[in-house]
């Protein structure tokens, strides 16, 4: 970060917090009350007892001993957040680069991610888990909440939790009879039209039928085809039937599907000089899903004992094209077709005593994929590499975690948790080349892997005050190894598991009468296997490999004022130093002391919203947001040859309301920053992506109360 932008910062920060902060204590001086929270008003959550749902431990944030974050729905409408990638940044330490199509869509927490292959953070939808990286781009729309936990969490959520993970709710259909309707346009073709309706059918019956059409021209254009490179359509729905049996007994089925059509892929040839060129490639590319989920949860309570069930399935059906060296020049192309059916079932009791609590679970899966993969090599495209995969993945877990309060000493509480988890891991491979009629066998395969781990983990918390709760944790984080689908070597086939421990200690605290909450942490991370990103030497594709040791520090804090019912400020930051400690790449390098690519070095995000009522025949009141969003230093390989530096975007939003219609009026990127979102090298060139360019829309938002 420049020296000016951090002095501007700075000073933006501090003139806030001074804002605030005097604000709160001329309310306190001047009207002689106890504010309390119900007086507060905040708009999406009461900051004293707000309860994270992801957490199994029925504990509020502020005495929850993990790094968290919660972005309720009204910080998502008014910040246009239409996916996971809109949190770049707008969480501490988490970072999503954009790869071109949501085939590959992974997430960096704290540094920890996955290029390709299994994903190393993990995303859940209504306690639904998704296994495979192509389903987490999926369209936001209805959404009541997102939180997300830092660190691992493998205890409680078991397979490739080893980063964090991100829990996206949609809205319920519960105690909200109704009908919605939603039109947004925008600059480079953006037509969003959304609906949902909310009806009971008996007294212990709710319904809610929704569904949603995004479409996107795309902001950079293919030179050769004249045409925009990444152009989108997204057709979605959602059925939700939630049925309450009894006071104790409640059911909650969701089944949603979603059609993207992507053009793809915006990468343009960089130069030594730094100068990005245009898109320009032959082969007209792409990539194709349809996406089907449904979950069963049901829910029993009854005493001091809870009980769920979590049923879900998962069918993607997907093609993708690309153009594979992205040049005038026909050298690579490739056509790969997926069809993957992901079963899982898991059932949890909670069992609470006084000073007590223990949560006891047994999980299950099945993972099936069948991909058939076209490679067309030369100008001539006479010669045909034609690959098939059979992989199937299965699993069964076992894992417990207790919590005792008032452990030796009140106020003290001491957690323990252990996950064992058993993975069995087979794969079919047929390769084969063909060249004017002649088929040649190239190789084949009928492997097998088997993976098992114990996940420990180890908390202690101490109420310090009412208000101040500080904590510590050891955890051991986990992801399995697997195969790879693009290799030369035979040993290059499989990968191996990565483990690391994770070290934090953090603080949280609510002051000046609940008007002002702040939370920190401070992490550490030893990381051992660590699974690299690797291009093939043909350069015709990219595999794991794993490295010798990896570390990861850093920390993050998480500030919200609110000190009247105006006015609401958030500040969040975080700094990840995330560098190999042993890796030797092969017998000349060695590249230990490099950091490792996708983890920026900083995380900034600074929001003000202020909420206006207005009295009058026109307007009831008026919402302005505008927020600030840095992302630090990063580089994009282990070479540490390329990077992006800081950049950092504004965006600012308006909204209206009379009754029940709300007019909205959003702009992204206001001052046009121009920065790259993914940068590689591949068959003797280097590419990037630009970045998204300014962009504005409006929005009408309509609410039928029956």
């Amino acid at each position: 970060m420049s020296k000016s932008v951090t002095k501007y910062l700075t000073i933006l920060i501090v003139t806030i917090l001074s804002h605030h902060v005097a604000s709160a204590q001329k309310t306190y001086d001047n009207q002689k009350i106890l504010i309390s929270l119900d007086s507060v008003n905040f708009p999406s959550v009461n900051l004293g007892e707000v309860v994270i749902k992801s957490s199994r431990e029925k504990r509020p944030l502020r005495k929850l001993p993990i790094s968290t974050s919660l972005v309720p729905t009204q910080q998502i409408e008014q910040e246009q957040v239409t996916g996971i990638t809109d949190l770049t940044t707008r969480i501490p330490n988490l970072y999503m680069p954009s790869y071109g199509s949501k085939l590959t869509s992974p997430i960096y927490i704290r540094g920890i991610g996955s290029r390709i292959n299994d994903p190393a953070v993990g995303l859940y939808v209504d306690y639904v888990p998704h296994f495979d990286k192509s389903s987490f781009d999926f369209e936001f729309y209805d959404i009541e909440r997102v939180e997300i936990l830092r660190g691992p969490q493998g205890t409680l959520y078991g397979r490739n939790n080893m980063g964090g993970l991100i829990h996206v709710f949609t809205q319920s259909p519960e105690n909200a009879e109704g009908i919605e309707g939603t039109i947004e346009l925008g600059n480079y073709g953006l037509q969003t039209f959304n609906f949902k309706v909310n009806q009971p059918v008996r007294e212990k019956t709710d319904i809610q039928l929704s569904g949603q059409y995004r479409h996107r021209d795309g902001f950079l254009k293919n030179e050769y085809s004249g045409k925009m490179a990444d152009q989108t359509d997204a057709y979605n729905g959602r059925f939700r039937l939630v049925q309450r049996w009894t006071d104790n007994f409640h059911s909650d089925l969701i089944v949603s599907y979603e059609n993207s059509d992507q053009s793809g892929y915006p990468y343009a040839i960089i130069n030594d000089h730094e100068n990005l060129q245009e898109v320009n490639y032959n082969e007209p590319s792409g990539y194709q899903q349809d996406l089907f989920t449904s979950g069963l949860v049901n829910s029993w309570n009854r005493g001091n004992l809870s009980l769920r069930s979590v049923t879900s399935a998962q069918y993607i059906d997907d093609a993708q094209m690309i153009d594979q060296d992205f040049t005038p020049t026909s050298q690579f192309f490739v056509t790969q077709q997926r069809i993957k059916t992901i079963l899982s079932q898991e059932f949890t009791a909670t069992i609470e005593k006084e000073d007590l609590e223990t949560v006891i679970g047994a999980f299950a899966f099945s993972n099936q994929l069948d991909k058939d993969v076209r490679i067309e090599l030369g100008e001539d495209k006479t010669r045909i590499g034609y690959k098939t995969y059979d992989q199937s993945t299965r699993g069964i877990a076992a894992f417990t975690q207790t919590t005792i309060s008032n452990f030796i000493t009140r106020n003290l509480s001491f957690t323990s948790g252990l996950r064992v988890d058993w993975e069995n891991s087979d794969q079919d491979y047929y390769y084969e080349m063909r060249r004017d009629g002649n088929v040649t066998p190239v190789s084949e395969s009928d492997s097998e892997l088997k993976f098992s781990q114990a996940l420990p983990r180890l908390t202690f918390d101490y109420q310090l005050y009412p208000q101040v709760n500080i904590y510590g944790s050891l955890t051991k984080g986990y992801k399995t190894g697997g195969f790879n689908s693009t290799f030369e070597r035979p040993e290059d086939q499989t990968f191996e598991a990565e483990q690391s421990w994770n070290y934090e200690a953090g603080m949280k605290t609510g002051w000046l009468f609940n008007l002002l909450r702040l939370s920190f942490s401070g992490f550490y991370i030893d990381w051992k296997n660590q699974q690299i990103y690797q291009p093939v030497p043909d350069g015709s594709g990219s595999m794991l490999t794993n490295a010798g040791r990896s570390v990861s520090r850093g920390l993050e804090s998480e500030l919200i004022i609110r000190p009247n019912k105006t006015f609401e400020t958030t500040i969040n930051l975080g700094h990840t130093r995330a560098t190999f400690e042993e890796y030797q790449k092969n017998d000349s390098v060695n590249l230990a002391g490099n950091f490792l690519p996708y983890a920026p070095k900083l995380t900034l995000y600074v929001g003000q919203y202020i909420d206006i009522p207005i009295n009058s025949k026109i307007l009831d009141k008026a919402g302005v947001n505008i927020n600030y969003r840095g992302t630090g230093k990063l580089y994009w390989n282990e070479e540490n040859s390329a990077s992006q530096d800081y950049y950092g975007i504004l965006n600012a939003s308006a909204t209206l309301s009379r009754k029940n219609i709300y007019f909205t009026i959003w702009a992204k990127n206001i001052t046009d920053t121009d920065y790259h979102v993914f940068r590689f090298g591949a068959l003797g060139n280097n590419y990037a992506q630009s970045g998204v360019p300014a962009i504005w829309g409006v929005r009408i938002r309509v609410l039928l109360q029956q």
